[in-house]
């Protein structure tokens, strides 16, 4: 028997060279899958870990918005208007209303008739027309002294839904700082959505929520207790 020492002196075949090859390619396979495995488990445990975090954040900013809803209702002796489709049958869209604007309230500029909330493009009347079926918006007013401000304008996080103008939704932003990018990534939210017309869960009220997804999970958090 060949003892290790000749072995390793002993020339490679051509053959032998080939079963060399598919062994460390096996070999690289097997520890890439086991490399992937491993951080896909890593990450799973760290989206769990950071999940109630970025919920705890989402029913923060949800206290911020109800709040500033119900001191516009109590200003103005009404809730902020939703985007209602049709009347008759009463049609709501949810998911593009003018929300923002209401709560941040708007300039507007009856020469180029054009209602404009500070940090955002004008929006013209005829795109408010178009994107949320309103003449303009009922916060609004010729002078910025006399807008109310229901929502701080230093930061709104918020969503395009229309660009060329650009027009904006209320979005939710978390601090993925701490979180981390990777995270981050795994995380997906809608716009919050908006019903006063017809609340199906606050009637009387307005029904407030946002959706989220995350793997194989998808939770709703509104302002009514189940998706509390």
């Amino acid at each position: 028997m060949a003892t290790i020492k000749q072995l390793l002196k002993r020339r490679l075949t051509f053959t032998d060279s080939l079963w060399v090859l598919v062994v460390l390619a096996v070999a690289f396979a097997v520890g890439y899958e086991l490399y992937r495995f491993a951080a896909k488990k890593v990450l799973e445990a760290r989206v769990r870990s950071a999940f109630p975090r970025v919920c705890g954040e989402i029913r923060s900013q949800r206290q911020q918005l109800v709040g500033a809803i119900q001191a516009y209702k109590a200003d103005l002796g009404f809730y902020p208007p939703d985007h209602v489709l049709t009347r008759n049958p009463l049609i709501i869209d949810a998911v593009t209303n003018q929300l923002l604007y209401e709560l941040l309230g708007t300039v507007y500029d009856p020469t180029n008739e054009t209602f404009s909330a500070k940090g955002f493009e004008p929006v013209s009347r005829t795109t408010a027309k178009e994107l949320f079926n309103a003449d303009g918006f009922k916060n609004s007013a010729s002078s910025a002294d006399s807008v109310k401000h229901f929502l701080a304008t230093e930061f709104v996080p918020s969503r395009e839904v229309h660009d060329d103008p650009d027009v904006s939704v209320l979005s939710f932003s978390s601090g993925w700082e701490e979180i981390g990018g990777e995270v981050a990534g795994e995380f997906e939210f809608s716009s919050w959505r908006y019903v006063s017309a017809a609340p199906t869960n606050n009637p009387g009220r307005f029904d407030l929520w946002i959706e989220v997804k995350v793997s194989d999970k998808a939770i709703v958090v509104g302002n009514w207790r189940a998706a509390e």
